[in-house]
This record gives C-alpha cells, sequence and structure tokens, in this order.
C-alpha cells in the first residue's frame, strides 16, 4: 500500500468534494499538532485548487489537560480570550470553508479529570464558539468534520499497535471508499441514496419515531414542520459540500418536549472529552428524568447539568446497519465514525436547517417551533441489529422504517 498516494487522493477528497473548496476562498483547519503532517497535505491540495490563504489552527491536548488539573482557582477555568470570539464571527463573515481534522493524539487524555473542572472549561468552550457554530448549522459557509488516524487511537480501535498503519487503513479505506476507481463518483452515488431516504421520511411526516429493541422502548416526537436531511448540503451561497466523511446517517430535529421512554446506548460516547460507556436515559415530557453509565457516570451528570436544554433531544439520526462502518466490527471511539455506525439521538441543541424556514428564524422563533436550545450537542448511539425503527402516524397506527437494524423503505 502506497501511503503518500492513499493520503493524497483522501486530501482530494475532502477538498475537492468534501468542502468543494471554490476558487479565492480561504481555507481554516482546526485539529490538534499530532495532525501537523496530513493538514500540510491539506493545505497543498487547496492551495492547487486555488486557495486565497489556508490558517492552521491547533490545539494541545496536553495542555489542555494541564490547565484543567494544574489552575489554582478553579474558577479562571471559566476565562476565555476575548478576542476568540470575535476571530470565529470573522471566519462566517469573510466566507472561510472550514474543516475539523479530528484523530487523537492521546485518546483517553481526559480519563480521571475531575468532572466539575471539565465543566466549567468545557462551558467557557461552548460560549465562545456558538455563534460560529450556529452559523455552521446554517450553512453560512462550507465545513466538513473528518478524521486522519494516530498510532494511539488505531491501537484502540485495533486492540494493540502492532503494524497499526497498514492494519488501519485497511479498516478505513473501504468506509472512505477509498477502494473505489472514483472515490467521488462513489460517494455522490451513495449521497442519492441518503437523499432517497430523506424524501421518503419527509413526504411520510410521522407523528413520532419509535424505536424498540434489548433495553429500548423509545418515542421521539416529531413536529409537522420537520425535515430529514443527510448526506451533501448546500451553502446560503449556493456551494454543495459534504458536512461529515464519512456520512451514513439521515437526521431530524424532534419536538424537544414529546420524547418519551427508556433508551440503553449501544457504544460508548465521549462526553465532555470522556469515554462513557452503559449509558442509559429514561425520558418524561422530553426531559431526561432518569438516567445510569456503566463508566463516568459523573461526568454524564456533568453533562445533562450543562444547562436547561442538555436533558433534551436536537438530534433523531437514522442509520443503516448495512453501512460499511457497522460492518467492520469496530467501535472507533470517535463520534465522527460511531455516529454514522448505528442509529442515535442527541442530547442538545438542535438543528435550524431541519426545520421548514429554521434557518431565517430568530431564536425565540425557534423556541416557540420546540427546537431545543443548549450549549452542548452530544450523540448518543441507540441502534444495532437488534433494533428497529417505527414510524408512528397521528392515528397512533405504525409502520416499519428500520427491522433490525436494516432499512425497509
Amino acid at each position: 500500500m502506497n501511503y503518500d498516494e492513499l493520503i493524497r487522493k483522501y486530501a482530494e477528497i475532502i477538498i475537492e468534494t468534501a468542502i468543494n473548496l471554490q476558487k479565492g476562498n480561504p481555507l481554516l483547519i482546526r485539529t490538534e499538532i499530532v495532525q501537523r503532517k496530513f493538514a500540510k497535505v491539506l493545505a497543498e491540495v487547496a492551495y492547487s485548487k486555488g486557495a486565497s490563504f489556508v490558517s492552521l489552527q491547533f490545539s494541545d491536548p496536553e495542555l489542555s489537560r494541564l490547565r484543567i488539573d494544574s489552575t489554582l482557582d478553579e474558577n479562571d477555568l471559566k476565562f476565555m480570550p476575548s478576542h476568540l470570539e470575535n476571530m470565529y464571527d470573522c471566519y462566517l463573515k469573510d466566507g472561510w470553508s472550514s474543516i475539523s481534522l479530528r484523530g487523537a493524539e492521546f485518546p483517553d487524555i481526559m480519563e480521571g479529570a475531575d468532572p466539575e473542572r471539565v465543566g466549567k472549561v468545557s462551558r467557557a468552550n461552548s460560549i465562545v464558539t456558538r455563534r460560529f457554530l450556529k452559523g455552521i448549522s446554517a450553512n453560512r459557509i462550507a465545513w466538513n468534520v473528518c478524521l486522519h488516524p494516530t498510532e494511539a487511537w488505531a491501537a484502540k480501535v485495533l486492540g494493540n499497535g502492532e503494524d497499526w498503519e497498514r492494519r488501519i487503513w485497511e479498516v478505513l479505506v473501504p468506509i472512505l471508499r477509498l477502494d473505489n476507481d472514483d472515490p467521488a463518483g462513489a460517494l455522490l452515488e451513495h449521497d442519492a441514496e441518503l437523499k432517497r431516504r430523506c424524501k421518503y421520511m419527509n413526504r411520510a411526516r410521522y407523528d413520532k419515531i419509535h424505536f424498540k429493541g434489548p433495553d429500548t422502548d423509545l418515542y421521539v416526537g416529531m413536529a409537522p414542520n420537520r425535515i430529514f436531511a443527510g448526506g451533501s448540503c448546500t451553502t446560503q451561497n449556493g456551494v454543495e459540500f459534504f458536512p461529515n466523511i464519512p456520512t451514513e446517517e439521515i437526521f431530524s430535529t424532534p419536538d424537544s418536549a414529546r420524547t418519551e421512554g427508556f433508551v440503553k446506548t449501544t457504544r460508548p460516547v465521549e462526553v465532555l472529552g470522556t469515554q462513557v460507556s452503559g449509558a442509559w436515559f429514561r425520558f418524561s415530557s422530553g426531559k431526561v428524568v432518569e438516567f445510569g453509565a456503566d463508566t463516568n457516570m459523573e461526568i454524564l451528570e456533568q453533562y445533562l447539568n450543562f444547562d436547561d436544554g442538555a436533558r433534551a433531544l436536537g438530534e433523531v439520526a437514522l442509520v443503516d446497519a448495512n453501512s460499511p462502518i457497522f460492518r467492520s466490527g469496530k467501535i472507533f471511539y470517535n463520534i465522527l465514525f460511531d455516529e454514522n455506525a448505528a442509529c442515535h439521538i442527541a442530547l442538545g441543541n438542535g438543528y435550524a436547517d431541519c426545520i421548514e424556514n429554521g434557518t431565517r428564524m430568530s431564536d425565540d422563533e425557534l423556541l416557540k417551533t420546540r427546537c431545543n436550545s443548549s450549549l452542548v450537542h452530544t450523540d448518543f448511539m441507540i441502534g444495532s441489529e437488534e433494533v428497529s425503527v417505527l414510524g408512528v402516524r397521528e392515528d397512533g397506527s405504525e409502520e416499519k422504517i428500520i427491522e433490525q437494524g436494516i432499512f425497509v423503505i
């Protein structure tokens, strides 16, 4: 396997198809220091396609953990430099394209950190980036979340680090459709199927989505103006792009007051930087009223107490168990991949673009249509080959959407 050719091919898919970089456009790449080499490849491809400027914004996870552990006064953890919010506003105003490149150097860096201190830092970060993330969710600019493997992350996924680069790419190549002679064409063909599923769901206009399986009997209420989306999107300026590579889900914004029942997660999930496994929730009138977890329940509690919207749903997503991510049989310990392996719900902020005319609504108008509002948004995977999904009509009758993990619509 020629890794240089493979990585270049992957970078071209991200730049040319995922964010569909336009000539003269500036590009922001946010990532960890460990991704410096691949970030440079992305920058090279971007400049070859006409980028006016590429800005690499690096973070250092060790420094982040040091701050949480070592800051003398806990109240200082709430501090964020005032220029950051203005900086993110400029990215939107000036029409940058944005890549969030994942792939952790230290996947478990936040394990054992004080939950309250983690919560303070996370809340401060969320406040600073809220307008930027809201602009992204409204598709004001082209944006993409993707991943490049690291040794530590690969060892966690594979079980050990032996010959990690070859083995992890053997897993990733089919997931990213890089085994196809025309990866971009394969992605667009897959996108057409996601759009077909969305069209079906948008015609059906189910009153509720019912998840049923072992330890799961959950009803997610919808509203008449809700829209299912998935795959590619279009910016407000008419540029088509893919928010996620890979992408397997179709998703919508629930009625934040109408979730009822019990659900148990089927995969671990990263919550405030820490892996939580075996999480379960009981909902009443849209809110989590009971919860638990096999590991890191204290972090989960911090999350649920983040703000008023953290206990209600902002997203419901449907994913086929025939996806190459699920078929790999791997847990990826990364939300980008794990959310695209299984049906999921998200506790936290809702998507305005999944509401008719939602991107033109004010915050108050969105609240009136019961789009959840929160500083956080975290996906919890609840799908598997044992879980079925049904659409519930207003008269109470049900229609199968997914049977034992597989779409039947």
